[in-house]
């Protein structure tokens, strides 16, 4: 056999070819937002579903909408430490503020309401399934208050 010192194409041509059948490509699958939900929270057996289809995005759009969510709220942690609610943000304020950041992009009210579904399902995933979010409940005794609850990003959450 003759070892050469110069490399030439037909030698990077086969590197290459090596190279791309041995390296493995890790995919995620997607996320199913209302299985996932279900089966952590047995009692929620009223959520709704549009007509009973299951609630899909993408890993890569569960994890943009996460990290925009999480920033978000690490953000008015930190603008608002004092005074009551310690920084806290109502589910619903969070809904609303991610439905203003991607307004530009919907077009028309039906995808206005499927994007806020995704995102109260985001929501509700980052608490109870990747305990991401805490909820913090006022306590009170009127259920639409609780409905609403106070959500903090958990203290040991680093952001990817």
């Amino acid at each position: 056999a003759v070892v050469s010192t110069q490399s030439t194409g037909g030698h990077v041509k086969e590197a290459f070819r090596l190279l791309s059948k041995s390296i493995i490509r890790v995919e995620t699958p997607d996320i199913n937002l209302e299985e996932d939900i279900n089966a952590h929270t047995e009692t929620e057996a009223d959520m709704d579903t549009e007509e009973g289809d299951n609630l899909r995005i993408t890993f890569e759009e569960y994890r943009k909408i996460s990290n925009m969510l999480i920033l978000h709220m690490r953000e008015f942690e930190e603008k608002n430490k004092e005074g009551s609610g310690a920084g806290a943000l109502k589910k619903q304020q969070l809904v609303d503020w991610y439905l203003q950041q991607i307004e530009q992009d919907i077009e028309g009210e039906q995808e206005m309401i499927a994007k806020k579904i995704v995102t109260e399902k985001v929501l509700d995933r980052l608490v109870k399934v990747d305990s991401v979010l805490l909820e913090i409940e006022g306590g009170s005794e009127d259920p639409a208050v609780d409905a609403d609850p106070y959500l903090v990003v958990h203290p040991n959450y680093i952001v990817e």
